[in-house]
């Protein structure tokens, strides 16, 4: 997502040396669907290096450095190679004993079901959603669709209603807004200190355990993957 509207210019100001540091930004994350909670953040370009460190960021965290089941994003180009290099596991061919030259290590498919979502604009609305597997086969995708609790469909919905959300919590993302980042650092802090406060304090509708009697037991993302047992995380139980 666009993290604030610019860093200190705004793209057509930015000569080739600033464009890296100056402009529009991003703040990727890497979201859990079924408890909604923000697992990694990267701050800054749409580059293969930042995308590959989100990626190995993520691995270090989640499933002990495992692929996910399932693993979907919009139809940016980093990802295919990034995933490969953080969960492809490289093979080293045995010497055959025959003449020729042996063969290269190469890294193997990651063991997941990976699938892009590609959306097509028209006069600035999307007109066409096209979901495109990358890795895995389709009987294993419908497999791990089956066995989610949050959604039977490829898309990249839940994403982008934490990006709204994120929206509202940081000012510094609102669209069109002079209340964007004039320097990279305070954004880092700023977006950082977002991510716990989403994680532990925020409880979204569609988390609330239903009761029956006329009220919900609100429920954050952290209680969900059982990290605590009680929004906002104070004074309560909390597991490493």
């Amino acid at each position: 997502m666009r993290s604030g509207v610019l860093w200190e210019k705004k793209d057509n100001n930015c000569n080739e040396e600033e464009k890296l540091d100056c402009g529009s930004q991003w703040d990727h994350v890497v979201l859990e669907v079924e408890s909604r909670a923000i697992l990694s953040m990267v701050c800054g370009k749409r580059t293969k290096e930042n995308t590959e460190e989100r990626i190995g960021d993520f691995a270090s965290r989640a499933n002990d450095g495992n692929p996910p089941q399932l693993f979907t994003t919009d139809a940016d180009w980093c990802y295919k190679g990034a995933l490969l290099c953080v969960y492809g596991q490289w093979v080293y061919p045995e010497p055959t004993g025959k003449p020729g030259r042996p063969r290269h290590p190469y890294q193997m498919v990651p063991d997941l079901q990976y699938v892009t979502v590609k959306k097509v604009r028209k006069g600035g609305r999307v007109v066409n959603v096209t979901p495109e597997q990358v890795y895995g086969t389709p009987d294993a995708l419908c497999a791990a669709l089956s066995d989610s609790k949050a959604s039977n469909g490829v898309n990249t919905a839940f994403v982008e209603r934490q990006h709204g959300t994120d929206r509202h919590l940081n000012r510094r993302k609102v669209r069109k807004t002079l209340a964007f980042s004039k320097e990279k650092a305070f954004h880092h802090c700023q977006s950082w200190i977002g991510i716990p406060y989403y994680n532990f304090c925020w409880d979204p509708r569609s988390l609330r355990i239903k009761t029956g009697a006329g009220t919900d037991t609100p429920q954050s993302p952290m209680m969900v993957l059982g990290v605590t047992d009680r929004v906002g995380g104070g004074n309560g139980n909390v597991s490493n």
